[in-house]
Order: structure tokens, then sequence, then C-alpha cells
């Protein structure tokens, strides 16, 4: 019968036990730091959320920090004499390499946090949570901010080849863009004055607060993209009818009641102007 080394136990029975107690430690902190942060309840929902993912994910990477440098003899002496075997791991896991990848370069540029509106691979949504492997967002309707309900989780592989848009400047107000198409009863080019005046009207009750979003959003990207807040077009489409095409900045959530009193001033006003059918 072979002899029975104890030493040989020492080491590993130790590394477990250091392995054990900083995970307890780490997950103390996450408890601790955790019940602090939804407490605060001066901070909004999407913020708190993104303190709550910064300290999962800052926590995760300092327990494989510690677990490595707790374990480096062993992975050592392991990895050496598995040299092939990492190779087919390495081969095997390219996507899981990748994504972790995709993870520091999100990180590294700071391209989004939790609670960011953004917009990669044909999906826009806010990002609910993110880790080293996938990002969380919360879909939105084609072209509004409301949200689907549905959740979709993207690897951070996409992060390496497909661009990314981040859309949180214009968290609260943003460029709303919509179109008013007419029969041609009625010539509105010859009222382009009046409706320039009705839109103008209708959007005099929100461009104080648009004027200070905007230049504030001048001074964060040292560019005044808010130089026309107004944007009436008038065109003709393929079937020959009259459109009216329109661009406002204004706040996100009054969007569409501000295209709803738009269309409905200008729809008023050229209502008289169309011919009446013969009884």
């Amino acid at each position: 019968m072979p002899d029975f080394d104890l030493a040989s136990l020492q080491l590993p029975l130790t590394d477990i036990a250091v392995s054990l107690l900083l995970l307890l430690l780490l997950l103390l902190a996450r408890v601790v730091a955790g019940l602090a942060i939804r407490r605060r309840a001066d901070v909004a929902p999407h913020v708190r959320r993104r303190w709550m993912a910064n300290l999962r994910n800052a926590l995760l990477l300092l327990a494989l920090i510690g677990l490595v440098l707790i374990w480096a003899p062993q992975l050592r002496t392991f990895a050496l004499s598995l040299t092939a075997v990492a190779v087919a791991i390495v081969i095997a896991t390219k996507e899981l390499i990748l994504c972790v990848s995709g993870s520091f370069v999100r990180a590294s540029s700071s391209a989004f946090s939790v609670g960011d509106w953004i917009e990669v691979a044909g999906t826009r949504g806010e990002v609910v949570d993110h880790n080293l492997f996938v990002t969380v967002v919360h879909e939105f309707q084609p072209g509004t901010y409301s949200h689907t309900g549905r959740k979709t989780v993207l690897p951070n592989s996409l992060f390496l080849g497909q661009p990314m848009r981040n859309e949180s400047l214009m968290r609260e107000h943003v460029f709303h863009t919509f179109s008013l198409t007419l029969d041609p009863d009625v010539d509105v080019f010859a009222h382009r004055a009046a409706i320039e005046a009705l839109v103008q009207t209708q959007y005099a009750k929100l461009g104080a607060a648009a004027a200070q979003a905007g230049a504030a959003i001048a001074r964060q990207l040292h560019v005044d993209v808010t130089d026309n807040p107004v944007r009436v077009v008038f065109r003709t489409t393929e079937l020959g009818k009259y459109r009216i095409g329109l661009t406002v900045w204004c706040p996100t959530q009054r969007a569409e009641a501000l295209e709803n009193d738009i269309t409905c001033a200008v729809m008023s006003y050229l209502a008289p102007c169309q011919p009446r059918a013969n009884a």
C-alpha cells in the first residue's frame, strides 16, 4: 500500500481555504453595497441598475484575479502538462474569447453603461445589464422610444465587428421626424408661410426647455447639434401627392403629443382650403 503524503495535500487545502475566504468576503461586500445602493431613493432607477451592474462586474473581476493568483502554481503545472489540450480549448472556446474581448473593448472605450440607449446590429433599446459575455437590452419600438416588452441578449463579440450607436445624450430630448401626406387638392406650397408659422406656434410651447437641453449637449459634444431646432420641408411623392416633412427638437416624452398637435393644427388650417365635391 503506497505511503500517504500529507505534505502534498497541505498547499491545495490551504489554497481551497483561502479561495473560500476570498469568495465569502466578496459576497459579503456585494450584499452590503447592494443594500446601500437600493436604499438610495434619491437616485434614478436606471442609475441604481448601472451601479449594481458595475459592482457585480468589479467583484467578479476581483474574484477571477484573486483565484488566479492563489492557484497560480497549480495552474502553471497543469498548463505545462496540457499544452496541446490548451490549444484545442482555445479553438473550441473561440466565441467566448471573442465575447470577452468585446467586453474589454466596451469597457476600455466607455462605449456605454447600464441605462444607456444604444443601437447595434439593427437592435435598438435600453441597456439593462452587461457582463463579460453578453449585453442585455430592452428593445424599443421601431422609430420610437417606447419599449416592446422584449428582452434581447447580445453577445459582446458584436462590438468587435459592428458599429454601435449610443443615444444617451438624446435620452431626454430628441430630433423627432414625421411627415404629413396630402392629396394635391390644395396647393400647400402657396400656404407655405402660414404652415411654417403654425408649426412654430405649436413648438413655442416647448422651445425654451428644448433650447436649454440643446445648449447642454453642445457643451458636452463641442458641436451645436440644435442650431436648427425646427425644420419644415415641402416635397412631392412618387404618386404625385404633397408631403410636408417636419423635424423638431423636443422632449422625448412629448414627441408624439407634439406631432399630434402640429398635425391637427396644419390639417385644421388646410381643411377650409380644400375644394368641396359638388352635391
